[in-house]
């Protein structure tokens, strides 16, 4: 397509949505470490100019890359959540279980986006407009930490710090595993031994 035709596309078009799914596909293929805004134009078939009308920089795409991200991970545990019903206490422990499950799932399927989301590119609490508590990943926790006090399956003295307890514990399994320094057969039992912390497992 020749150049002008492609500037002309976006011209009124959305050329930030493009540029973000683009950098997500580059990112996903090669890694973040790789990515240039360049390389992303190139991609898209427009200028390297056009781009700073959006993204005055590599790290500020980097960013809008990685904090989407959140979302897409937020969805995969929300699918796997769904398939677990009623309100029992077995309920609960077993979504709290599956939270768990579905985040080393999906970011051992996505390696790269795993580590941009969890890269000095995208601090939370450093963004007004990122905030851990917003997110959804997170609220998906806070949900599943709400449902075992509710059913009496998590102690009420726990809750104030069950939230960071249990996000430090699978995500420091789960980036040792991603970066190959733990073996990924030993994360069954780090979840068992995170319910024996919590006191939910007897």
């Amino acid at each position: 397509m020749p150049l002008a035709k492609v500037r002309n596309q976006y011209h009124h078009g959305d050329l930030e949505s493009a540029l973000i799914s683009t950098a997500r596909k580059l990112t996903k293929r090669n890694g973040f470490e790789n990515l240039s805004l360049r390389k992303v134009a190139e991609d898209i078939g427009v200028s390297p100019s056009a781009t700073y009308h959006y993204f005055p920089d590599r790290d500020s795409l980097l960013a809008a890359v990685g904090f989407s991200l959140f979302d897409e991970l937020a969805d995969y545990q929300e699918h796997q959540l769904a398939k677990i019903t009623g309100s029992t206490a077995k309920a609960a422990k077993d979504r709290f279980r599956s939270l768990g499950n579905s985040y080393f799932e999906w970011a051992v399927k996505e390696p790269h986006f795993f580590n941009l989301m969890f890269s000095e590119y995208c601090l939370m609490d450093a963004d007004p407009d990122h905030k851990r508590e917003d997110s959804r990943p997170y609220m998906n926790l806070t949900k599943c930490l709400d449902e075992l006090v509710s059913t009496g399956t998590l102690d009420e003295r726990m809750r104030e710090h069950s939230e960071l307890l249990s996000w430090t514990v699978v995500h420091g399994a789960t980036s040792l595993i991603v970066s190959g320094h733990l073996e990924s057969d030993g994360y069954k039992k780090i979840l068992d031994d995170l319910e024996y912390a919590l006191g939910i497992r007897k």
